[in-house]
């Protein structure tokens, strides 16, 4: 567990900064890993961030369940599956 007061201090922010960009402010949401990153560990910031940005995207689907579209959905899943390898093998040398 992290007892770092100021991991706190920066966590509560970036966590803030994640809800706006879910919200609408689309580019703040970069800030949140690099804001918690001045306390612990990058790598740690980053895991900390990616169950929060889960939850908001298991939200969102919820939200948005009845109105998504097939064919918008069938154009992006190759570039998404590519990211995602891309993502994978990169991910050793971080």
């Amino acid at each position: 567990m992290i007892t770092d007061p100021w991991f706190y201090a920066l966590a509560a922010p970036a966590v803030i900064l994640l809800g706006l960009a879910k919200g609408g402010f689309g580019g703040i949401g970069v800030i949140a890993v690099p804001l918690m990153a001045l306390a612990v560990s990058p790598v740690l910031a980053a895991s900390i961030t990616l169950p929060i940005l889960i939850v908001q995207d298991v939200v969102s689907v919820w939200a948005f369940r009845k109105t998504w579209d097939r064919a918008i959905l069938m154009l992006m899943l190759p570039s998404a599956a590519v990211g995602i390898f891309v993502g994978f093998a990169l991910a050793a040398f971080v």
